[in-house]
């Protein structure tokens, strides 16, 4: 008998492991089925939280010492998709990216332009909970997506924010503060 549950645990541990796979296909709804150019290249990674917990656990007993609230926030992360397409051409990739969205009842959170890549940050909540975070990143002919399943409190997101604002200031202090003992040295020589 223990033979047999031995068994079983060993192929449940290979399967699980196999959705960590990088796989060539697309791993996310919006994109299955898109016919894409045929010189495009797909790349699909899935997290299962069990096994990104497992590798991540010591790194977040580091980070209590020095980032609290990024160690907060890794713990709270259950499920973690990436995909990305490199020379798609004109698939309308984007466009079924954001029609997923719009169809899912995501919000946007943020949305960025920085060298010519559009930077989308959408999250889809559920009463005061954040349960999953798309990210999606568009260049020219390249996509790339995140999708991080979650259950995030809001209250603890916005401490998140205030720490590291909190954090920016005090950089930005000290370092107007050696400039000012930098010129005062200058000016007295």
């Amino acid at each position: 008998m223990k033979r047999y549950i031995g068994l079983l645990l060993i192929a449940l541990s290979v399967f699980s492991l196999q959705s960590c796979m990088i796989k060539r296909g697309a791993n996310m709804d919006f994109a299955k089925g898109t016919h894409l150019a045929k010189e495009a290249e797909v790349v699909s990674i899935r997290v299962p939280g069990i096994l990104m917990k497992a590798f991540i656990r010591s790194e977040i007993k580091e980070l209590r010492e020095d980032d609290p609230a990024l160690a907060m926030a890794l713990k709270k992360i259950k499920k973690l998709k990436f995909m990305a397409v490199s020379g798609g051409g004109r698939s309308g990739l984007h466009n079924k990216f954001n029609q997923y969205l719009a169809d899912n009842n995501f919000e946007e959170l943020m949305s960025l332009y920085s060298d010519g890549s559009k930077i989308s940050i959408n999250t889809r909540t559920k009463g005061d909970r954040i349960k999953q975070i798309m990210l999606g990143i568009t260049d020219e002919d390249d996509h790339v997506f995140v999708d991080v399943k979650s259950d995030i409190d809001l209250n603890e997101l916005n401490e998140l924010i205030a720490h590291y604002e909190e954090v920016q200031e005090k950089k930005s202090q000290e370092k107007s503060t050696e400039q000012l003992e930098a010129e005062v040295v200058a000016g007295a020589h």
